[in-house]
């Protein structure tokens, strides 16, 4: 694979994630904010398990107890990562949230420090205190609360916490991930949170309150299900896997980008100065924390 083909191809997963924090704040005026992280990750699950049944997906041999430590870091990984993630973008906007990631890169290389000793680096240590920087200047002195984002300061802390379950499942999981074809660590992890994922779904259902919402609610689940959960990691693996992560860390970039453009002049939300500014510091830390790390 050539190197414009690998980032013409990560430049598509990434506007994918970056217009997701967009199409889940629609979503979250349909459906509760829980109800919607359910129905992504069983949809998304099922995907999964489709591609492994139709032979699509890797057979590898995985025994039952990496099975069970797979399932146990989705509970963390998908299960409450996805329940922090979607309460805090009903609470915030798609902006905020799409600039976030930068705490994804600060948890990820902190753990990996405190639990597989990485060294840390000049470099990065100064791009993560930039990073916390932009990421307090964002929350405190942003755009005020409204009734489309009614508490912008607890949104983007459940965001973070969010970001910190995916970070913990990227230290702890990555011996046992690196093992395995990404489809088969996805399935497993899926498939795990849902433990915490069918009896909410179940209890929507049998309780009555299950939202009955237009098809263009249904087109945004199916959107955060399928190009988001699995379309975007399909390729996402399959073009680091060929040609270096590397390239990934350079791509990260469009995300936020994607991101906060929809909405801003999509979505028309709100801006001050106090964004611009932690916009800026964060785009600089994660040029400083990703720019030239291998792994």
């Amino acid at each position: 694979m050539s190197r414009v083909t690998a980032l013409l191809l990560l430049a598509v997963a990434n506007i994918i994630w970056g217009a997701s924090h967009a199409v889940g704040k629609l979503a979250t005026d349909s459906f509760d904010p829980i109800l919607l992280a359910g129905l992504r990750v069983v949809i998304a699950t099922g995907i999964f398990w489709g591609l492994r049944i139709g032979r699509v997906a890797a057979v590898e041999h995985i025994s039952h107890w990496q099975r069970g430590q797979l399932a146990a870091l989705g509970i963390i990984a998908v299960g409450a990562a996805q329940m922090l993630d979607y309460s805090g973008l009903a609470l915030t906007t798609s902006t905020d949230s799409s600039l976030m990631i930068i705490g994804e890169v600060i948890f990820t290389a902190v753990l990996a420090v405190l639990i597989a000793k990485e060294h840390l680096g000049w470099q990065r240590a100064l791009g993560l205190v930039i990073g916390i920087v932009g990421v307090v200047i964002l929350t405190l002195g942003g755009a005020p609360n409204s009734e489309y984002a009614p508490n912008r300061l607890l949104g983007n802390t459940l965001v973070l916490a969010a970001l910190f379950c995916e970070a913990l499942f990227t230290v702890i999981g990555a011996n046992i991930a690196q093992r395995f074809h990404p489809l088969t660590v996805m399935r497993w992890t899926y498939t795990g949170s849902l433990i915490i994922w069918v009896p909410i779904i179940v209890w929507h259902l049998a309780s009555g309150i299950f939202p009955s919402v237009g098809w263009d609610a249904w087109l945004a689940v199916a959107y955060v299900a399928i190009f988001t959960s699995v379309i975007s990691y399909l390729i996402w693996f399959t073009v680091l896997r060929s040609a270096g992560s590397s390239l990934g860390a350079m791509s990260l970039f469009i995300q936020p980008v994607v991101g906060s453009l929809i909405g801003l002049f999509i979505l028309q939300e709100p801006s001050s100065p106090g964004l611009y500014v932690g916009a800026t510091l964060i785009f600089g830390a994660l040029a400083l924390a990703t720019i030239g790390q291998k792994h």
